[in-house]
C-alpha cells in the first residue's frame, strides 16, 4: 500500500509578496490624477483655486454634491474622465493598503520578517533554550555585541516576549530538529551554544550540529556529571556543568576561538587610544592583568567594555577623582605600564589586524604570551614594588670612550643618576663593577677633563672599554619615575648606544660573544716576525696584549701592546732593534716554542673574519678562541728546538 504524503502548508515565505514599490507608484498616480483634476478646474470649469480643489475631490470621491455644474461639452467631458480614473485610481490604491497591512500583520505574528533577517545572517551563534542559563548567556552575548540566533521550544516566551524586541532573532521551534538549525542559520554561524535544561536533548542538538556543520564550534550543557563525556564523544568543543558554571563561564567557552591574549606597555594617558583601537574593529575588552615580577601571578580585574560609552564613562570618573586617578598611575608604576587582556573578537582575521595596528602604535609587547614570557618581559621592563621608593633600571650600552658626554646628557637630563658602571672581560665570572654616583653633568664634563690631561689614564680606559665586548658595558640608572627611564631608554636606543634593558649577566656575555668584535688569536712565528701584527692592524683591527705560555711551570707571560694603527706597530719595531729588548723577547720566544696569543679587538665582526682568514692564509694561525686547556695541549706538543743566548 502506497503511503500518502501530507502537503506543507504553505508559509508566508511560500506566498508571493507584493513590492512595496507598487503600492508607492499607485500614490503617485493617484496624485497625478488630483494634479490634473485641479488644472481642469482652473481652466476648463473656469473655477477659482478653492473651488478647484474642491470640485476635484468630490468628483474623484464620486460624491457630487450638485453645487457645481458642468455646462458645456468640454466640461462634461472633463467631468466624467475625471469621476471615472479615481473610481478606479481610488479603489486600487485602497486595495493595496489592505494588502500592505495584512502581509505587515502576517509578518509579525508569523515571524516570517525575523526568519528573512535570520537568512542575511552569518558568522553568529545559535542559542539552542532560552530557560534561565540560555537567557543569562545571551545577556552576555548581548552585552558584547554578539550576533545571536535563538532557538526556544516554547512558542509562547518566543511569540509574546522575546518578538516584542526587533533586536532579537527567535525561531520557535526544536533545536533537535535539523530544518529548525539550517533556518537558524548554522552552516554561516561561527559556534553553536546548547543551554536546554535535558541532557538527551543536548546531545541529540550536538549530533546534529556536528553533522550538518562538522567544523563548528561547539559549546553543550550538562546537567548531570556522568553526561560530560558523552557530550564530549557527540562531537561538543566544550561542556560546562552549570552547578560550577554561570552564563559567563559558557559565553567564554563558546567565544574561544576568536580570542586573543594581547600584552601591552602604555602608560594611563594611553587608555582611551589602546580602548579605541579595539572597539574599533568590533573587538571586547574582556578584562585587564597586571604582571608585578615578584608575584606568582597576575591581578585580574574583570572590564567587559565593547562600547567607547564605555571607555568614556570610566576616563571621566577619573578626571572627576583625581585620587581614583592617582591609585591606578601607582598601579601602572609599580608593574612599569605592563598589562595584558584577553579580547574577544568577530573572527581570527580581525584579531590579526587589530594587533598589526596595536603593534603598529607601538603599544603590543606581544600576542598570546606564555606566563613565563609575560614574567620574562615584566622583568625587563617592570619596576619591582621596592620601585616605588626608588625607580631603576639597568641599561646595556654599546659606545666608545668618546661617547661619554653624549650618553651622560642624556641620563642626567630627565634628573636620572648614573649609579654605576660594570665592564664585562672574557674569562672573568662577574664583570668589573665601578660605583659612579653621578647625577650633575658639571661632574662628568670635570672627570673627561681630567682624561684629556692624562694621556695614559685615557688610554687604560679606552683598553678596557675595547677588551668589554668592544665598548660594550652596562649602567644601573635610577630615576625619579618609571616615566622618566623610559624617556632615557627611549632617547639612548634612539642614539644607537642602547643594546637592552634589564638582561641578565648570561644574557649579557652571550652577546658579547655573538658580536664576535673581541677574540683571542693562537699564533706561531719566530721573533721579529711582525706579518701577524701587519694582518691586524692593516685590516683596521687592534691588539690589547700578547701572552706567552711557559711549558713545564704551566704559566702565562702577559705584556701590554696596545697597538691601534701603523706608528704604534713602528714603534714596536724600533724597540725590538733594541739589544736587551731582542734578547729577552726572543728567549721568551723560544721557551714558549713561538706560540703566543693575541686579544684582538675590531669595530666589526666581518673584520674580526677578514683578519683570521689572512693569518691562516698565511700559515701563522693555530686557533682561535680555544680554551685554556687546549692552548696548553698545542704548547706542550710542540717540539723543542735548543737556543743559546749570549
Amino acid at each position: 500500500m502506497a503511503s500518502s504524503r501530507i502537503p506543507a502548508i504553505p508559509t508566508t515565505e511560500d506566498i508571493q509578496a507584493i513590492p512595496i514599490s507598487i503600492f508607492y507608484f499607485a500614490l503617485i498616480a493617484l496624485g497625478i490624477l488630483i494634479t490634473y483634476g485641479f488644472i481642469g478646474s482652473l481652466y476648463i470649469m473656469e473655477l477659482d483655486p478653492i473651488n478647484a480643489i474642491y470640485f476635484t475631490i468630490i468628483t474623484i470621491a464620486t460624491v457630487g454634491y450638485g453645487d457645481i455644474l458642468p455646462h458645456t461639452v468640454a466640461q462634461k467631458l472633463f467631468a466624467v474622465s475625471l469621476a471615472l480614473s479615481g473610481v478606479g485610481l481610488i479603489a486600487y490604491v485602497f486595495s493595496l493598503s489592505i494588502s500592505v497591512v495584512t502581509m505587515t500583520v502576517e509578518d509579525i505574528t508569523s515571524g516570517s520578517k525575523i526568519r528573512k533577517k535570520m537568512a542575511s545572517m552569518e558568522n553568529h551563534f545559535v542559542l539552542c533554550g532560552y530557560g534561565r542559563v540560555g537567557a543569562a548567556v545571551f545577556k552576555e552575548l548581548k552585552e558584547r555585541n554578539q550576533k545571536t540566533v535563538i532557538i526556544e521550544r516554547n512558542r509562547d516566551l518566543v511569540e509574546k516576549e522575546l518578538w516584542e524586541d526587533p533586536n532579537i532573532l527567535a525561531i520557535p521551534g526544536d533545536a533537535t530538529d535539523e530544518s529548525v538549525m539550517k533556518e537558524a542559520g548554522i552552516s554561516r554561524a561561527r559556534g553553536v551554544i546548547i543551554t536546554t535544561g535535558e541532557d538527551v536533548d543536548n546531545l541529540f542538538i550536538t549530533l546534529t550540529s556536528r553533522e550538518i556543520h562538522p567544523e563548528i564550534w561547539i559549546v553543550a550543557r550538562a546537567s548531570k556529571k556522568e553526561n560530560i563525556k558523552r557530550l564530549y564523544r557527540s562531537g561538543a568543543d566544550r561542556v560546562i556543568s552549570p552547578e560550577t558554571s554561570g552564563g559567563e563561564d559558557i559565553y567564554f567557552a563558546a567565544i574561544e576561538p576568536t580570542m586573543m591574549k594581547i600584552t601591552m606597555m602604555h602608560e594611563v594617558d594611553d587608555i582611551r587610544r589602546e580602548s579605541e583601537i579595539i572597539i574599533k574593529y568590533g573587538c571586547t575588552l574582556e578584562d585587564i592583568e597586571y604582571h608585578l615580577p615578584e608575584f606568582k601571578e597576575p591581578l585580574i580585574r574583570k572590564v567587559g567594555v565593547s562600547k567607547i560609552s564605555q571607555i568614556n564613562k570610566f576616563l571621566d570618573s577619573l578626571d572627576s577623582d583625581i585620587n581614583r586617578k592617582n591609585s591606578l598611575e601607582r598601579i601602572y608604576e609599580s608593574v612599569g605600564g605592563i598589562h595584558s587582556h584577553w579580547i574577544s573578537g568577530p573572527d581570527k582575521e580581525t584579531l590579526g589586524k587589530l594587533a598589526e595596528e596595536l603593534k603598529k602604535e607601538g603599544l603590543l609587547l606581544g600576542v598570546n604570551l606564555e606566563p613565563e614570557e609575560i614574567k620574562d618581559v615584566a622583568r625587563k621592563y617592570g619596576r619591582l614594588v621596592e620601585v616605588v621608593i626608588k625607580p631603576e633600571m639597568v641599561i646595556v650600552e654599546n659606545h666608545g670612550v668618546l661617547d661619554i658626554m653624549e650618553e651622560a646628557e642624556v641620563i642626567l637630563k630627565h634628573g636620572c643618576t648614573l649609579e654605576d658602571i660594570e665592564y664585562y672581560f672574557s674569562g672573568f665570572g662577574e664583570p668589573l663593577r665601578r660605583k659612579i654616583g653621578l647625577s650633575d653633568i658639571e661632574e662628568v664634563k670635570k672627570f673627561l677633563d681630567n682624561l684629556e690631561k692624562n694621556s695614559e689614564r685615557l688610554e687604560s680606559l679606552d683598553r678596557i672599554y675595547t677588551l668589554s665586548g668592544g665598548g660594550i658595558h652596562t649602567h644601573k640608572i635610577s630615576g625619579p619615575d618609571t616615566k622618566s627611564l623610559k624617556r632615557v631608554e627611549k632617547e639612548l636606543s634612539k642614539k644607537g648606544f642602547l643594546l637592552g634593558v634589564n638582561m641578565t649577566p648570561k644574557e649579557i656575555k652571550d652577546l658579547i660573544q655573538k658580536t664576535g668584535r673581541v677574540v683571542q688569536i693562537l699564533v706561531k712565528h719566530d721573533v721579529g716576525d711582525l706579518d701577524d701584527k701587519e694582518i691586524i692592524i692593516g685590516a683596521g683591527g687592534r691588539i690589547l696584549d700578547a701572552k706567552h705560555y711557559l711549558p713545564g711551570v704551566k704559566q702565562v707571560v702577559s705584556r701590554n701592546l696596545n697597538l691601534k694603527n701603523q706608528k704604534d706597530l713602528e714603534n714596536c719595531e724600533e724597540e725590538l732593534k733594541k739589544p736587551d729588548a731582542r734578547r729577552s723577547l726572543t728567549a721568551l720566544y723560544e721557551i714558549s716554542r713561538r706560540i703566543h696569543s693575541h686579544t684582538v679587538a675590531a669595530p666589526e665582526e666581518k673584520i674580526i673574519k677578514k683578519i683570521e682568514k689572512k693569518l691562516n692564509k698565511k700559515g701563522i694561525l693555530l686557533g682561535i678562541n680555544l680554551s685554556e686547556d687546549e692552548i696548553w695541549e698545542i704548547v706542550e706538543k710542540e717540539n723543542v728546538r735548543q737556543f743559546c743566548i749570549e
